[in-house]
């Protein structure tokens, strides 16, 4: 079956299959009468003329291999993008190339690296290029071009203004002229600039703290940057714990008072795949022994098993079934496997293939061009947290989440009182959809109706929000939850709560309101301006603030929310366009 690249191929197989098969839907609805995974695979492979349609899988490897022509093809087309000055196409190309060398190429993939350092180079990606610097020089780069890859580190580091270094691959270069195939005017202006910029460094005074430091750290020039994502341990704050009841299963509450913008989860995903399309550019990696008994974490994460319908059943199961032909095919499950052994597997497949459904998350990369400022989350891969998937969903968001490679953070963007749910959010959000298109999909997607205040209360969409009503909480010592709603213009200080009967003193509120438009001012300068740590702490200032004595939703407050998310998505995976 050919494979379409935007919707697959398995929705087309299946409808053939629907279509070829004598009373498909009478009997596909006797799936449901299956008690557990293993009978419903089975149901499959007993199925009159399925197997006969097996052939339209066509399961095999698919290996392009390595290919020494390509390479060169590719290499050529990445030297015309670079002397165009598209570097960023340059740097794909290159790239590409370099993957379809044969390993004995050595010294063409010493050459390729070096192209694409000069890519990367003009592309202000410093570290990248002196990484792809040193792996040249390890393939063995020609000794006539060595003077191209020092100048090029030499720069780098006057680029990262670390200037010791900088001076020491400008004497490697000069040291390496006497190997150049040069004429001699190109060879005396290039020898004269790299002198010149040596005895301005070693002029700055910056330069001698510098190598001071350096030497006192260990610091050398042979020392390559480290683009991998350091090891970050995973954290469970204990003011989350768990309960469970028969309306929302198990999900997260707070056990203690939880302050904006507090860090509650770091976790490392049990498993999490890269999308296809990022496979040249993203890596997949630290793929470990797992402990035996590591999968309790996620096998009785819910399926809704019993909601489903014989159709989505028997999707389910054909997918589980075509699966478990590829590891087959790939040797993962040999010829010594006995067919209760491949039965067991392709159930095991069946149920993985229920939870995942319900209990994943995107993989987000923050994306930004330069030319226009826009920004735009990207998802990149998928992956399922088994402690985050016990966090149940809410369209007025209690945390926000945010990745660093694989990791996911979770921060909160409200206080949360002990003993309310913690809550993060599966898509539709209050602010930007109506009650019942959320619900809807909601339904749809996770087979639940959501009960949340935003969904209960049937909170306006953000550009609904009114202007003209102001929500106070009342202060009165009973800890009465109540809101009072009063207009800008009204002139009293002190009003009633029509729930508990005490008086409320808005003067405080008005007040609060009036000195957080500077607050506000000051936090969004630091947002526009890139410093988005001293922004975040600004923006949870104000948010502690507003919660005080003012109740969601409001303008404000939404916007407040959503700048702290911002600030909190630049901490993570974050790629400039340019």
């Amino acid at each position: 079956m050919v494979l379409n690249r935007n919707n697959g191929f398995f929705t087309a197989y299946y409808l053939n299959l629907k279509n070829s098969l004598k009373d498909f839907d009478l009997e596909v609805e006797n799936i449901k009468h299956c008690k557990n995974d293993c009978e419903r695979i089975n149901f499959l492979d007993r199925l009159s003329g399925l197997q006969e349609q097996d052939h339209a899988l066509n399961v095999k490897r698919v290996y392009e291999g390595k290919n020494a022509e390509l390479a060169a093809d590719l290499k050529e087309k990445g030297n015309m993008a670079f002397k165009a000055k598209k570097w960023l196409e340059a740097m794909i190309l290159y790239s590409k190339g370099y993957i379809a060398l044969p390993a004995d190429k050595v010294v063409e993939k010493s050459i390729i690296l070096a192209n694409r350092s000069a890519a990367l180079y003009h592309l202000d990606k410093y570290d990248e290029t002196l990484i792809d610097i040193k792996r040249s020089l390890d393939y063995g780069y020609p000794k006539d071009m060595l003077y191209k890859l020092y100048e090029r580190q030499a720069k780098c580091f006057l680029a990262k203004k670390d200037y010791p270094n900088s001076i020491t691959y400008f004497k490697k270069f000069l040291t390496s002229m006497d190997d150049a195939v040069l004429d001699s005017s190109r060879r005396s202006k290039m020898n004269l600039d790299a002198m010149t910029m040596m005895k301005m460094l070693e002029k700055d005074p910056r330069t001698a703290k510098q190598a001071e430091f350096q030497k006192k750290n260990g610091l050398n020039a042979e020392s390559v940057p480290s683009l991998a994502i350091p090891d970050e341990k995973e954290l469970l704050s204990s003011a989350v714990k768990f309960d469970e009841n028969s309306n929302e299963g198990r999900f997260a509450k707070a056990a203690a008072d939880i302050k904006v913008g507090e860090e509650i989860l770091v976790e490392r995903p049990f498993v999490a795949a890269l999308l296809e399309k990022f496979s040249k550019t993203h890596c997949e990696h630290c793929f470990i022994r797992l402990p035996k008994t590591n999968y309790l974490r996620i096998a009785h994460l819910v399926r809704h098993e019993t909601t489903r319908t014989a159709s989505n059943w028997f999707q389910h199961a054909l997918m589980a079934r075509f699966l478990s032909k590829c590891l087959q095919e790939s040797g993962y499950i040999d010829s010594q496997y006995q067919s209760e052994d491949v039965l067991l597997i392709t159930s095991l497949l069946l149920r993985t293939l229920q939870f995942l459904q319900y209990n994943t998350h995107e993989v987000a990369e923050l994306h930004k061009s330069q030319k226009n400022g826009n920004e735009s989350t990207v998802f990149i891969g998928g992956a399922l947290y088994p402690t985050l998937a016990l966090f149940n969903h809410s369209c007025d968001p209690g945390v926000v989440r945010y990745f660093r490679g694989t990791t996911i953070h979770i921060n909160t963007v409200k206080p949360i009182e002990a003993g309310l749910p913690i809550s993060e959010n599966y898509g539709p959000i209050y602010t930007q959809e109506i009650r019942e298109e959320r619900q809807s999909k909601l339904k749809d997607l996770y087979r639940f109706d959501c009960s949340c205040d935003a969904c209960l209360e049937n909170w306006p969409t953000f550009d609904k929000l009114p202007v003209d009503v102001i929500r106070f909480r009342c202060d009165a010592p009973n800890k009465c939850n109540a809101i009072i709603e009063i207009s800008p213009a009204c002139n009293d200080f002190m009003i009633k709560c029509v729930v508990c009967g005490e008086m409320t003193n808005i003067f405080k509120g008005l007040k609060v309101m009036q000195d957080t438009e500077t607050m506000t001012r000051t936090a969004k300068r630091y947002y526009e301006t890139g410093e988005y740590s001293k922004a975040l702490n600004r923006f949870i200032d104000l948010l502690k603030i507003m919660h005080e004595v003012l109740a969601p939703p409001f303008p404000d407050y939404c916007q407040c929310q959503q700048y702290l998310k911002d600030c909190l998505l630049h901490f993570g995976n974050f790629y400039n366009l340019n």
